[in-house]
């Protein structure tokens, strides 16, 4: 039964980006497994983002982001987009620090190693607490709490995974990408995938 539900939702999640959402992905994804070619992938932001109903931004070790892209970005949230924000430990932080940086004025942290993410229970956007677990990532950070954010998971009582609202779009900072890479796909991280990306497209 299980199998049955991995191929439903993997044909699911397969077919959300053949709809009439657009979604952008820029950055390291080419570790990530469960994006499939008909996204857009660019290793810089492009010209035209209006377009996207979603933006994935995995970060890399540089970043070709500059100041009027953030200023972009900002600007795309807050006129009801949806962005995704996701990093690693040291080096795969640089686009992720950039962008929290440019809204929150903070940055991830620490370097953590958790099998697991203890998943929050209360009040959270995502509803992650319908998973019986969370995988955490290969090599986590955390990111400081705000008042403006949802935690949604916690590694070593730090923030993991938080949402939010800006204007009239969503946003989730993640701090465990590698979760998503093809050597560490399983249900549950469809699962979260899938419940990232309805979030961000509400």
């Amino acid at each position: 039964m299980r199998q049955l539900t991995f191929f439903i939702l993997f044909f699911s999640f397969n077919c959300f980006g053949q709809s009439d959402s657009l979604v952008l992905v820029i950055g390291n994804y080419k570790s990530i497994c469960a994006l499939d070619s008909v996204y857009h992938y660019s290793d810089s932001l492009p010209e035209k983002i209006t377009e996207y109903s979603t933006i994935w931004v995995f970060s890399s070790s540089t970043s070709r982001l500059k100041s009027i892209d953030l200023q972009r970005l900002t600007s795309y949230i807050e006129d009801g987009g949806g962005l995704y924000i996701g990093s690693e430990n040291w080096p795969l932080q640089a686009e992720a620090n950039q962008i929290t940086q440019e809204i929150y004025l903070k940055s991830s942290f620490g370097n953590y190693q958790a099998s697991q993410a203890e998943i929050c229970t209360v009040s959270g956007n995502l509803r992650l607490d319908s998973l019986d677990s969370l995988p955490a990532g290969k090599t986590i950070v955390a990111f400081p709490m705000d008042y403006r954010l949802k935690v949604e998971a916690w590694v070593s009582d730090q923030p993991l995974i938080l949402s939010g609202e800006l204007g009239k779009g969503h946003i989730i900072i993640d701090g465990g990408y590698s979760r998503f890479y093809c050597d560490q796909r399983s249900y549950e991280t469809d699962m979260i995938l899938k419940a990232f990306f309805d979030y961000l497209n509400n």
